[in-house]
C-alpha cells in the first residue's frame, strides 16, 4: 500500500508537525511506503519520503503569524501524484496546500482520507467572539471534508463536534489512538543544568508550558493567572517557563518580575530535558483537538493542569493531574497554590504518569493509522 500525505505544516513547532514526522519515521522503520508532501520555505527533515514542492507565494496566516499559507504550484502536485500513483491520498490540513491537493486528487479519482487536527471554527470564535464567523468557518470546513471517504479524529470529544457542527456522520469517522515517542520523552532525561543554559535558577520549582505563545492557546489567560498567583503567594518560589513561538513573547520584560520566562522555540534533546526537569505542566487551551504536549509531559513524569474544554482532558487520568474549569482564573490560581506549596504532590505524579503513558506508544498509534487506510482501501476495492 502506498500513501501520499499532504500537509500545510511540517517545519513548524506544533503538535501536528510532530505527529506527521512521527508517522513518517514509523513508516520508514516498518517498511511502509508513506510519502509526506508539503510546500514550505522552512527547514524540514531531509528524508527520501519527504517531498517539498514549489509554491507561487506565501503569506503569514492571519491570527497565527508563525504559520505560512502558501499558494502552491498545482502542476507540481499533479505531476507528483502521477509519478507516485498512490493507492490512497491523505489530506492532513485544510489550508491552501491541503485544499489544492484534495481538489487535484479528487479529480484524479484517488480515494481520500482526512484528519481533523485543529478546531478552526472554535479557534476563530475565541479570537473574534463572533458567532457569525464561527458559522461561516463551520460551513467552509464542512465543504472541505465532504469528499473524504473517512475522517480521522485525534480524540473522542471531536467525533461529536464533527457530527454536530460539520455534518460529518460518525459512520465515516474514527478516533486515532493518541501516541508519542516514549523514548524521546522520559524522566531519565532529567538534567537540572538545562536551566543554567536558559539563565534560570535551579532551586526554584518549574511550571512548564510548551506550545504556541498566542491567544488561541489561551496565553493571555495563563499570564493573568500566573501574575495573580505570584502576587498572592510571594513565599512560593516557582517559575513559569514557556517554550515556543508566538506574539506574546513580546511581554518577556513585563513578565520577568513575576518569574515568567519565554525560552523561544526548543527542540530535540533540550526539549526532552526541560520536560523531565520541570515540576508541573500547565495547558489552559480550550481549542486543542488532542494536545500532543500533554502526552509528552506525562511521558516525562509530569502531572498536568488542563482545561475542561477540548481534547487534552481525555488524556488525563485522575492520578495524573487536574482538569480545571476553562477560564476560571480563581480556580487555576488556587490549584497552583495548593500544588506548589506541597512539592511532594507533584513528585508523586511521576509514579503513575509514566505507567499511564504505556498505552500511548507511538508505534501503536502508527499501526492504527495504517489499519484505517487499509480498511478504507479494501472498502474502495469492493465498491
Amino acid at each position: 500500500m502506498k500513501i501520499c500525505l499532504f500537509t500545510d505544516t511540517l517545519g513548524d513547532l506544533n503538535g501536528v508537525s510532530r505527529f506527521i514526522q512521527d508517522m513518517g519515521e514509523q513508516a520508514h522503520a516498518h517498511g511502509v511506503e508513506l510519502h509526506i508532501i508539503t510546500s514550505t520555505s522552512k527547514p524540514i527533515p531531509q528524508h527520501s519520503y519527504i517531498h517539498n514542492l514549489p509554491y507561487l507565494f506565501k503569506i503569514p496566516m492571519p491570527f497565527y503569524q508563525e504559520l505560512d499559507l502558501v499558494l502552491p504550484k498545482k502542476r507540481a502536485i499533479k505531476q507528483l501524484l502521477q509519478e507516485l500513483q498512490p493507492d490512497i491520498v491523505h489530506i492532513s490540513t485544510p489550508g491552501p496546500f491541503g485544499w489544492s491537493a484534495k481538489t487535484i486528487a479528487q479529480k484524479m479519482n484517488f480515494p481520500l482520507i482526512g484528519t481533523y487536527h485543529t478546531d478552526f471554527p472554535a479557534y476563530l470564535y475565541d479570537l473574534t467572539q463572533s458567532k457569525w464567523i464561527k458559522r461561516q468557518t463551520d460551513k467552509i470546513m464542512a465543504k472541505f471534508y465532504r469528499p473524504f471517504k473517512h475522517v480521522i479524529s485525534r480524540s473522542q470529544h471531536y467525533i461529536h463536534v464533527m457530527d454536530n457542527d460539520l455534518g460529518i456522520a460518525p459512520s465515516r469517522t474514527s478516533v486515532l489512538p493518541a501516541g508519542t515517542d516514549l523514548q524521546k520523552f522520559h524522566s531519565r532525561h532529567q538534567d537540572y543544568t538545562i536551566w543554567q543554559h536558559f539563565h534560570l535558577a535551579n532551586g526554584r520549582q518549574k511550571v512548564l508550558y510548551v506550545g504556541r505563545i498566542n491567544i488561541e492557546k489561551n496565553i493571555p489567560f495563563l499570564l493573568e493567572v500566573w501574575q495573580s498567583f505570584i502576587e498572592a503567594n510571594p513565599g512560593i518560589e516557582a517559575d513559569l517557563v514557556m517554550a515556543g513561538e508566538g506574539r506574546y513573547r513580546k511581554l518577556a520584560d513585563k513578565m520577568k518580575p513575576y518569574h515568567a520566562y519565554f525560552l523561544g522555540p526548543v527542540t530535540g534533546e533540550a526539549l526532552s530535558k526541560i520536560y523531565a526537569s520541570s515540576d508541573l505542566f500547565i495547558f489552559p487551551s480550550t481549542t486543542d483537538t488532542l494536545g500532543q504536549v500533554i502526552m509528552e509531559a506525562q511521558a516525562s513524569g509530569l502531572g498536568c493542569l488542563v482545561s475542561d474544554q477540548g481534547g487534552p482532558q481525555s488524556l488525563l487520568p485522575d492520578q495524573a493531574g487536574f482538569i480545571i474549569a476553562a477560564n476560571d482564573a480563581e480556580a487555576w490560581q488556587k490549584k497552583l497554590a495548593d500544588l506548589l506549596s506541597e512539592q511532594v504532590s507533584t513528585h508523586n505524579w511521576a509514579q503513575c504518569t509514566r505507567q499511564h503513558m504505556q498505552q500511548y506508544d507511538i508505534q501503536d498509534s502508527f499501526q492504527h493509522f495504517i489499519n484505517i487506510h487499509k480498511a478504507q482501501l479494501q472498502e474502495t476495492s469492493s465498491d
